[in-house]
């Protein structure tokens, strides 16, 4: 008689049951040998047992009805079934003969009712086990979610504890992890060119590989990095530390939702391409290399256009102009920012009252979810109202859960987006003194500013709009971009400003503020006199008109104010410039930035 020696494990996994293999064929070799047995061929198996389908197994079978073999030996009947349905397999073709007898190591068998009885019996026994391990499995993970434990292997830029189970932050990958969400919410890179940049830092894999860009993207996307996770369709909130925090997420994801549109261009070789407007038709201002030198100018998609063009020098002196024009003196901000200390110590009071109320608000969600619970589980709601429900409630417990924690540690307070914009507008004097072009067309990104470019002085021209005129179907959440925009088409996409960018101290650009022009008077009176550019055409020149946000608006339109006032002045020795909502008020540099009434 013939026999087939099949062997099995449980998983295809090379580092687990790594000796189960060859423990079982050294066993099956040793009572061959001792009992004589003609063994033609052995098969060897690395899936589970739990489902039908097994490829190796269904071949032995198929060569043991060709004849080539009348006997399987086997370390125990589990190896061979774990479900009925390979199971009652091999009893039927004992019944029927193709299967003459099966041999054991571990247990008797022999081709008699009795026999097959006791092996239906081992088969069945098989099956429970791996039914009851499998609910065991499945109780335990549901424990694990509970108590907000993730129940997988973590993603990249964490890791497990092997002795307490418990996830913590990568040290060596969770800081590139952030700083790759930190610079795609910036809205400058494409997935590929930030794949090359976290690859340059030496972003890898668990296993030391690259990033591929699939992974990159899927990391993107996942909420785990926020202090929750997602797992079988429902959200839980998970304890392990967020990576970052979640406005960070949400930008990303805004991010995410206009990739792939073509609103992405090299800036390398022309830094400040596409950063201004031309007045006179709308479109882009673009570069072209003359004679060695960067010369920007209007685009003219529209057709023909008076425009001059201008060099890359006078227009990044320009923008150094509007920066310096928009800093606070150093003494200023000093005074502002200890004023607005000040009244943070006294606001804390009233921040603490509402930290209470969201603490009430955080048990209040935590009974709502006990109690959407216990409905589920009464079958008075469906599953995916259930599920909606409580990403809605979890979503909201993070959320309030951080602005608790950021009060409790790092005392944060509602006028820290103030004292950031006074710390940005102090340093934009510093900032501007760069030599390099995309700093300048970044910290314009960053802050919102709007730059239109004209013939003509826009302030002084007789009749001359002041503020952009609002066009016709373009614009997003009732904000018009400041230039006219063609309908539809590439010269649309590219006469559409870029999307402002989230920031503690940057904001949409007003669509009625005026456009305050950078003369060459302003120029000499902020630039030192050996760095500022002249050429031999700088009379034609067009004029660089800036379009600042509303807070760096208001300090460069009050910029030659020669004294700061801490309190409201009844006898002002100078009159402020009103500005929309503040015609009835004088303007106090600091009060107005700290109230929250302001806009």
């Amino acid at each position: 008689m013939k026999y087939f020696i099949y062997a099995r494990k449980s998983t295809d996994d090379e580092e687990r049951q790594i000796l189960s293999i060859d423990a079982q064929l050294d066993e099956l070799r040793m009572m061959a040998a001792r009992e004589k047995l003609e063994v033609v061929r052995e098969y060897i198996e690395s899936q589970t047992a739990k489902k039908p389908g097994r490829p190796i197994f269904n071949e032995m079978l198929k060569a043991i009805k060709r004849g080539e073999a009348q006997a399987i030996l086997a370390w125990h009947p589990d190896r061979l079934a774990r479900n009925s349905v390979d199971g009652g397999r091999l009893i039927y073709d004992l019944d029927t003969g193709q299967l003459a007898t099966l041999k054991f190591p571990t247990t008797w068998f022999e081709n008699t009712p009795q026999g097959k009885f006791m092996l239906s019996i081992a088969f069945g026994q098989s099956k429970y086990y791996v039914d009851s391990l499998s609910e065991n499995i499945k109780r335990g993970l549901r424990k694990k979610l509970r108590e907000g434990i993730y129940p997988n292997k973590p993603p990249i830029g964490y890791l497990n504890d092997p002795k307490t189970r418990a996830v913590y932050i990568d040290p060596e990958r969770g800081p590139l992890v952030r700083r790759m969400f930190e610079e795609y919410a910036t809205g400058r890179y494409t997935a590929a060119a930030l794949l090359d940049l976290v690859t340059a830092w030496g972003l890898r894999s668990f296993n030391g590989l690259t990033l591929p860009l699939s992974k990159m993207l899927w990391t993107l996307d996942h909420i785990f990095y926020t202090g929750v996770f997602r797992f079988n369709g429902e959200v839980y909130e998970g304890k392990h530390p967020p990576l970052i925090s979640r406005e960070l997420f949400e930008r990303v994801q805004a991010v995410r939702k206009k990739a792939g549109r073509g609103r992405y261009a090299k800036h390398s070789r022309f830094p400040l391409r596409a950063t201004a407007h031309c007045w006179h038709c709308g479109c882009q201002f673009t570069a072209e290399l003359k004679k060695g030198h960067e010369y920007y100018r209007c685009g003219k998609r529209r057709g023909p256009c008076d425009s001059k063009t201008i060099r890359e020098e006078a227009f990044a002196q320009a923008i150094r102009t509007g920066m310096c024009m928009a800093s606070l003196r150093d003494d200023f901000a000093e005074k502002m920012l200890a004023e607005a200390e000040r009244e943070k110590v006294a606001d804390r009071a009233k921040q603490a009252a509402l930290v209470e109320q969201q603490k009430a608000r955080l048990a209040e969600l935590g009974t709502l979810l006990d109690r959407l619970l216990d409905v589920f589980l009464a079958g008075d709601i469906e599953r995916e109202e259930f599920t909606a429900r409580k990403e809605r409630y979890i979503q909201e417990k993070v959320a309030l859960a951080d602005e608790v924690a950021k009060f409790e540690t790092k005392n944060a307070s509602r006028l820290e987006p103030v004292m950031d914009f006074l710390r940005a507008s102090r340093q934009a004097k510093y900032d501007a003194q760069t030599e390099n072009s995309e700093d300048l067309r970044n910290f314009c990104k960053k802050v919102g500013w709007n730059l239109v470019f004209a013939g003509w002085n826009l302030a002084e021209a007789s009749g001359a709009p002041q503020a952009a005129p609002p066009p016709d179907g373009c614009g997003s959440e009732g904000l018009p971009p400041p230039i006219p925009v063609p309908r539809g088409g590439s010269a649309a996409r590219s006469a559409c400003p870029n999307p402002p960018q989230n920031g503690p101290f940057s904001c949409v650009a007003d669509p009625e503020a005026p456009f305050v022009p950078i003369l060459p008077q302003d120029v000499a009176a902020y630039l030192p006199a050996a760095k500022i550019f002249r050429s031999l055409g700088s009379k034609t020149d067009p004029i660089l008109h800036i379009q600042f946000t509303r807070l760096w608006g208001i300090v460069a339109r009050n910029r030659r104010i020669k004294s700061w006032r801490r309190e409201r002045d009844s006898n002002p020795r100078y009159q402020y410039y009103r500005y929309d909502g503040l015609a009835n008020r004088c303007f106090r540099p600091l009060s107005h930035l700290s109230e929250p009434r302001w806009a």
